[in-house]
């Protein structure tokens, strides 16, 4: 199996197909295997797709201290300095977005172009650390139900949740899977909260689309991923602005064909 090793911890990705490298960043303690559903096919046809798991999840190593939004950065430019893999497009869904904007910043000349679904710059005005919504109702509920339910309430809408109940637990199903150890859990979320980028948005250069859908209003923080997405779209200058009509978070996955479309345009447009 293919892994990458920085620093003692061993990173495990894969590359799909032949073309322009295209590297995809799942949302919050989220392993690479959910691209495989629909992305990968999608967009292995005419790029190198290559889908990774991030340190703590997945098969790579899942150390005891704490991550960052940074540890993640340096983690995909080994893995594209190994492949010899770049610029590449890279394509960040929910804290996936955080990451990429962060790979852009730092490192400039390995991003061609970026995608950035679902996401924000960050949580200014919150405090750090564990949102104590979450820490309830993990308390409550327990983690895998935790996250099964708090998946629900944040990746469809009521309607599509009642026509498309199938599609939903399709994907709940791979989620679920695959979930890493609780403590890995946590230090993705503290790695998500404490990241940042609202002040440093002027600076992303690689062109950009920001892509959300239209009714992803719910949060574990109490954000809303919609009303973040114009902001990151204001702030990314000339950045491109997508919004998807009757989606809430996670069209990738139970919508791909919306998704897929507005990438395409973006990717050829640009």
């Amino acid at each position: 199996m293919p892994f990458v090793k920085r620093n003692e911890v061993e990173i495990y990705f894969e590359t799909h197909g032949q073309g322009a490298p295209m590297m995809f960043f799942s949302e919050t303690a989220c392993a690479g295997d959910v691209w495989n559903i629909f992305q990968v096919p999608e967009f292995c046809r005419d790029h190198k797709v290559i889908t990774h798991d991030y340190r703590g999840t997945g098969r790579s190593t899942k150390p005891t201290v704490q991550y960052s939004t940074e540890d993640f950065v340096e983690d995909a430019v080994a893995i594209l300095d190994h492949l010899n893999a770049g610029p590449a497009i890279v394509c960040g869904h929910s804290m996936g977005g955080r990451i990429i904007q962060l790979l852009g910043l730092k490192h400039p000349t390995k991003v061609k172009k970026m995608i950035i679904a679902s996401s924000g710059a960050g949580h200014p005005g919150m405090a750090k650390g564990i949102p104590f919504q979450l820490c309830k109702e993990m308390v409550e509920l327990g983690y895998e139900r935790y996250v099964r339910d708090h998946t629900l309430e944040v990746g469809w809408t009521p309607a599509y949740l009642k026509q498309n109940r199938d599609k939903v637990e399709h994907f709940l199903e791979v989620r679920l899977a695959n979930l890493p150890p609780l403590e890995s859990y946590l230090r993705h979320v503290i790695a998500r909260q404490e990241h940042d980028t609202t002040d440093r948005l002027k600076d992303i250069k690689p062109p950009t689309l920001v892509m959300v859908g239209s009714d992803d209003h719910v949060s574990s923080t109490g954000r809303s991923h919609r009303k973040d997405a114009d902001i990151l779209a204001r702030g990314i200058p000339n950045a491109t602005f997508v919004e998807i009509p009757g989606e809430a978070h996670n069209y990738f996955f139970t919508n791909p064909d919306a998704a897929h479309k507005a990438i395409r345009s973006f990717l050829t447009a640009s």
